[in-house]
């Protein structure tokens, strides 16, 4: 009698609705041993030790850290390699066994094993964007243990890493491996019926605004399920609804649109970065994701960038990764004082540093009103590379979830393809047209390009044979990286004007080193040539100075003292005079 007693308990309670569980595993220090010769995981690190204490992560022979952390940087370790994490946490006494629970990372450097309760849970590769697990057989009531290894070594064709080459500069890409847990970690846990994504875009209508979200619905419970999905749009005094049918263990999507009145509706841009909060649910049970957007479009058409229909000339600066305090985490408040600067001297267009960004930067970039243009950490591959299928897979991965992270953020205008590989060769035209595609397909409603080295115009001037096309054939608008003098870059970009007269271009990256000129005056001088030799060409539609701010590097030719002083700004984001000069230059944008 006891027996079906409980056992009716336990079917009444798997029908109760799911309380979302969102657990911060990042409130707490986590213990932290270096593993240099790999040799953690036939030592049991992954394994609750004897001398577990709960509620205290610290272990015998073991550091205490706090996360994020960046065991690169930290003065402890100085590492590279693979370090191990671990923590112990506690599951509340009433999660119910049906719930949906995910063990969610915002940025791990650049591989990682995660194991709970001394089963592995799965790896992932990619440095920058977050990623997640579905955990839900590999807990257990009460206390459990996570231990997670990170290694940050350079490998040959990874994203970023070694290439293909006989120099010593095809070993080390030009940034630091900060490595580690950089970011955020959570356990959640809610509903088996749950938005898992959403995708929003906003298209210009004869009224206004056509608004259309596509919501994702997964259903990891036994049963099928339907109900009602809705969005809040209270700016805008509107809700949208729609039913959805999901089958058992599958994904469903639904879209939901609407027409915005231009009244209502006012475009966001880098002048009135005007954004909409949204509310999409699930029958009203959490958890619901929330976001803000604006209205925005972006446009090719007659060799110009328009936005929200109308042509922009953009003036930035690409951002670096890196911070003499903070290593590679890119805190809250490092982001927001950064752009902040960018924005105080009229620089609102950038590529960033050939990775990533945070959801934070993102956030940031929408608020403040900033043009992005975004890639993974393809940089510098040779023709060799460019045709391996494990570079290919490993660039679709990580783009896909850079799509994911980014593709709601009016600020992200364009997808980057990649930077300064051999886009000359047959193997780079390939890449340029097969990863076009792809990013394409990912998202429509934004144009692709890629990062041209400055050998791509020497070839083209050359004039020899393409007998396979060229990779500007397969992007929507081009980009280049001009490290030439600036009297002699209108002989490489005009005639790519003339080639492909529909297609505007932006100036990428150039600039001059500090500890190569004479003085601050110097590169006072090439950028004003620079502005000067725009000024008469109406099709360049951006320029983005290489860099923002110093960073660190062990790439051949870094300074003694470990840093490639490009910056407007040293690395810890003093301003120089270059910086000055460009403010009342750039008062009312690129003339």
């Amino acid at each position: 009698m006891r027996k079906n007693a409980l056992l009716l308990l336990a079917s009444a309670l798997a029908l109760l609705p799911v309380r979302a569980l969102d657990l911060d595993l990042a409130d707490a220090p986590w213990s932290f041993a270096a593993d240099p010769a790999d040799l953690g995981e036939s030592k049991g690190y992954h394994l609750p030790p004897p001398d577990w204490a709960p509620g205290n992560p610290h272990s015998k022979g073991w550091d205490t850290v706090s996360i994020p952390h960046d065991f690169l940087t930290d003065p402890r370790h100085a590492l590279t390699g693979t370090g191990w994490y671990r923590r112990d946490f506690t599951l509340p006494d009433n999660l119910p066994p049906d719930a949906t629970c995910r063990l969610r990372f915002d940025t791990v450097f650049q591989r990682c094993r995660v194991w709970l309760n001394g089963r592995l849970v799965g790896s992932h590769e990619g440095g920058y964007t977050p990623f997640e697990f579905s955990v839900a057989p590999f807990l257990r009531p009460g206390r459990n243990l996570l231990a997670v290894a990170v290694d940050n070594r350079v490998r040959f064709r990874a994203l970023p890493g070694a290439r293909s080459g006989g120099t010593p500069n095809s070993a080390q890409y030009p940034w630091l491996n900060y490595g580690g847990i950089l970011g955020g970690v959570r356990l959640l846990a809610h509903e088996p019926v749950w938005l898992e994504t959403h995708a929003l875009t906003t298209t210009p209508s004869p009224a206004g605004w056509r608004l259309s979200v596509t919501a994702v619905i997964r259903n990891d419970s036994t049963a099928a399920r339907s109900g009602q999905v809705a969005a809040v749009l209270p700016s805008l005094g509107q809700t949208l609804s729609a039913p959805y049918s999901a089958a058992p263990g599958a994904a469903t999507s639904v879209t939901l649109s609407a027409d915005i009145p231009s009244s209502a509706a006012v475009p966001w841009s880098p002048d009135n970065p005007v954004l909409h909060p949204l509310r999409l649910s699930l029958d009203g049970k959490p958890p619901p994701l929330e976001n803000t957007f604006g209205f925005r479009s972006v446009e090719i058409r007659d060799a110009r960038l328009l936005l929200n229909g109308k042509p922009v000339r953009l003036a930035g600066a690409n951002r670096a990764r890196g911070h003499p305090v903070h290593g590679g985490i890119d805190t809250d408040a490092l982001v927001a004082a950064d752009l902040r600067l960018m924005k105080d001297a009229g620089l609102v267009f950038a590529r960033l540093q050939h990775t990533a960004p945070g959801e934070n930067l993102l956030n940031e970039a929408d608020r403040l009103g900033f043009l992005l243009v975004l890639e993974v950490g393809m940089w510098g591959y040779a023709a060799p590379d460019l045709a391996s299928p494990e570079l290919r897979s490993q660039f679709l991965s990580e783009m896909r979830e850079l799509v994911r992270l980014a593709r709601n953020h009016p600020s992200v205008i364009a997808w980057s393809l990649g930077n300064e590989y051999e886009s000359w060769t047959p193997e780079g035209v390939a890449w340029t047209r097969d990863m076009a595609a792809a990013v394409k397909s990912l998202d429509p409603s934004r144009p692709v390009t890629f990062a041209a080295l400055g050998s791509a115009f020497r070839h083209l001037k050359s004039g020899e044979p393409e007998p396979d096309g060229h990779a500007f054939d397969h992007v929507d608008y081009i980009s280049a990286n001009l490290y030439f003098p600036p009297e002699k870059v209108p002989a490489f970009l005009d005639p790519v004007h003339a080639r492909w007269p529909g297609k505007p271009v932006a100036i990428t990256e150039f600039g001059l080193r500090t500890d190569k000129v004479k003085d601050e005056a110097g590169r006072v001088a090439h950028l004003d040539a620079f502005l000067a030799l725009i000024k008469t060409r109406p099709w360049i539609c951006g320029l983005s100075y290489w860099s923002f701010n110093d960073y660190a590097s062990r790439y051949p030719g870094s300074g003694a003292d470990g840093y490639r002083r490009w910056g407007l700004v040293d690395e810890f984001r003093r301003p120089r005079a270059l910086y000055e000069h460009l403010k009342p230059l750039l008062k009312n944008g690129l003339p």
